[in-house]
């Protein structure tokens, strides 16, 4: 049972509740229910905890106690009287005096309803021997409560029960007195049933709870009347698919230990160690994934995992595949790029010249000594060059370390998978086809042009007629992925199911055009990151040259001169002493700098993307930052300068004045 107040404050309801209950405001113990603001009143009620009822409730048994032993006491005559009304074993009894005159009364009080003859009595009624006097308590039926309470993830559901006992009272015996005031005490409290475990589950169902109910919480709520937040259903989380794994077992390249302690003159041109494989040694490995599985929430609601392709691991030359390991078949330079293992044999040549002729080698290739004036080295994978390249061609698939100079030459590092920007092209147009396949199906069922077809005879009919390449453009990108040993992925699925042949008629709305689109946009981006093959570029000094990277160029020495350097990744000068002087520089994402620009003011132009960012430990003025198409002038010389493009899309160049 549970009291409630409610006022138009918080004082107002506490003295309320002060009042009736006869207890000091400040000895309270309550909850603020409602609270609740209206144009012209507020209105706030509170509720009295069943903690302070219960000793409200004693107090009061304690008062009447008392008041009934001070009665006893003063009145004690009366009970030696031999008339009069008396509570004996719950019954009231009724003595009439010998004098007529004398008259009996009966009081109840609160929460006792006394009748008379039948008839519900006021306050205080007459009575004598003759009258057939019933009383009844005043009774409240108990009552319970159950809420359900759903995570915002809808993955859990919890239970709360609430009950609200009612109080069994009996009469307090009393000896005959000519004024009864009858008085009652509690005995016992009733409860209301306990829930069943069917009204539970149908509480649940009304809740629209369907899956992953607990049935031993159900039982265990049903043994208490009082429950909070008991965990009653929980859902399955999806479990995502688990990718194949490749392992890289060896190192392209490794930094020599110890070179920054030792005293020694280094040479930090030839600071890295290449890596080599002899046969039978393992330098990958593939680590097979498993599938995940769907899950619930407890509406029931399937939660799609997140599925993973299979990764198309390729054996080129000089490698096999043998219980998930690749092993070098051939001794050279391992390597791995795009999924491919291979370990290429290495072509090794003094100086290319007149004499050595033009190098154009499918491996790698070693140059000891320079590459002179109006030669070509094109190796398939990595270059290495001794000395000087002057006035030369040098172009490789894979990385360049020219130890030397390069001198009014173009170097070239990173090639196009020919294959694969087939493949995308493919892509493009097939994205593009689908969502004109789409507008156009929309359009002719909007529209009734073909009656009430359904959308897949539409859609079948609309490739038959106005999409005739596309099923020659399916083929395609089904060939490739095959080739790349994908069978089962969302996109080959779809375009089997749904796209060949009769498969347009398995769609129930065009509307599933829209999801495949997606699929193409997913593998779109995956390509295009496999297309560029990053490979770096190392080298010394660079002067009146221009050279390219399809991932990172690193100037080790004294720097550059009038150059044309673009790298997709970055531009590093890693001397603390190289200057960077004339020229244009382009990286995709960042570029540092020693020293750029002179003090005469020769002009250097330095670009990134709009996100990339540039920093100088020192930067002349006549220094020119852009970022996209912005582009500012530096106006005089600083130090540790750090140029990017603000939230609000301005070129902003942190930087102290020299």
């Amino acid at each position: 049972m549970s009291l409630k107040f409610s006022a138009s404050s918080l004082g107002e309801c506490l003295d309320k509740a002060a009042s009736e209950l006869n207890i000091a405001k400040e000895n309270l113990k309550y909850k603020v229910t409602k609270e609740e603001k209206h144009f012209f009143k507020k209105i706030v009620e509170i509720e009295i905890l069943e903690s302070e009822l219960n000793k409200i409730e004693e107090n009061e048994q304690e008062i009447i106690k008392n008041d009934i032993e001070n009665k006893v006491t003063e009145n004690i005559e009366e009970d030696d009287m031999e008339y009069g009304a008396k509570v004996e074993n719950g019954k009231i009894i009724v003595k009439d005096s010998g004098n007529s005159n004398e008259v009996i009364t009966i009081k109840p009080c609160d929460g006792i309803k006394l009748y008379v003859n039948g008839e519900l009595s006021g306050q205080i009624a007459e009575v004598s021997s003759r009258d057939n006097i019933e009383y009844k308590f005043e009774e409240v039926e108990p009552t319970k409560s159950a809420e359900i309470q759903i995570t915002s993830n809808k993955m859990e559901a919890y239970l709360s029960i609430k009950s609200n006992p009612v109080h069994i009272y009996k009469l307090v015996e009393q000896g005959y007195r000519k004024n009864l005031v009858i008085q009652k005490k509690r005995v016992e409290d009733k409860h209301p049933a306990k829930y069943t475990v069917n009204e539970l589950r149908a509480l649940l169902q009304n809740k629209g709870i369907r899956y992953g109910i607990i049935n031993d919480a159900l039982e265990e709520a049903c043994q208490v009347h009082h429950v909070e937040d008991l965990l009653v259903a929980k859902g399955m989380p999806a479990q995502d698919d688990i990718p194949d794994e490749i392992q890289v077992l060896f190192k392209e390249s490794e930094e020599l230990k110890g070179y920054e302690e030792t005293s020694d003159k280094i040479d930090f041109r030839n600071r890295f160690s290449i890596a080599n494989a002899v046969v039978g040694d393992v330098i990958g490995r593939i680590i097979h994934g498993t599938t995940g599985s769907d899950g619930q929430d407890v509406f029931g609601v399937q939660l799609k995992r997140k599925t993973s392709k299979k990764v198309a691991l390729k054996i080129g030359d000089g490698c096999k595949l043998e219980h998930d390991e690749v092993i070098a078949t051939t001794e050279g330079k391992p390597s791995f790029k795009t999924n491919t293992f291979a370990v290429n044999k290495q072509y090794k040549v003094d100086q290319v010249d007149l004499k050595s002729g033009n190098i154009d080698f499918v491996g790698n290739v070693e140059v000891t000594g320079a590459v002179l004036e109006g030669m070509e080295v094109k190796a398939g994978n990595e270059l290495l060059i001794g000395k000087n390249v002057e006035s030369a061609t040098v172009r490789s698939g894979g990385e360049i370390r020219i130890n030397g100079n390069v001198l009014n030459s173009t170097v070239t590092a990173g090639c196009e998978n020919v294959e694969r920007k087939q493949y995308l092209d493919n892509l493009l147009t097939y994205k593009s086809i689908m969502e004109e396949l789409r507008a156009s199906a929309e359009q002719v069922k909007g529209n009734k042009l073909l009656g009430d077809r359904k959308d897949g005879e539409i859609i079948k009919i609309l490739i038959e007629n106005k999409f005739k390449a596309l099923p020659n453009l399916s083929r395609s990108v089904l060939n490739f992925n095959m080739s790349q040993g994908i069978q089962h992925s969302e996109l080959v699925t779809f375009i089997i199911n749904k796209l060949i042949g009769l498969g347009p008629l398995k769609m129930e709305s065009y509307k599933e055009l829209e999801k495949f689109e997606n699929m193409l946009d997913e593998e779109i981006e995956e390509i295009e990151a496999l297309i560029v093959v990053p490979a770096d570029i190392y080298l010394g000094y660079a002067q009146g040259a221009t050279i390219e990277a399809s991932g990172n160029v690193y100037i080790t020495g004294k720097g550059q001169y009038t150059c044309d350097i673009t790298a997709l990744n970055k531009i590093e000068f890693t001397n603390e002493k190289a200057v960077c002087r004339g020229g244009t520089l382009y990286a995709g994402s960042e570029i540092r700098v020693k020293t750029v620009g002179s003090e005469a003011g020769v002009n250097t132009i330095l670009k990134v993307s709009k996100k990339g960012r540039i920093f100088a430990d020192i930067a002349h003025y006549n220094t020119v930052f852009c970022f996209g198409e912005k582009q500012m002038v530096l106006d005089i010389s600083s130090k540790n300068v750090e140029a990017y493009l603000d939230k609000d899309g301005d070129v902003t160049i942190d930087k102290f004045i020299l």
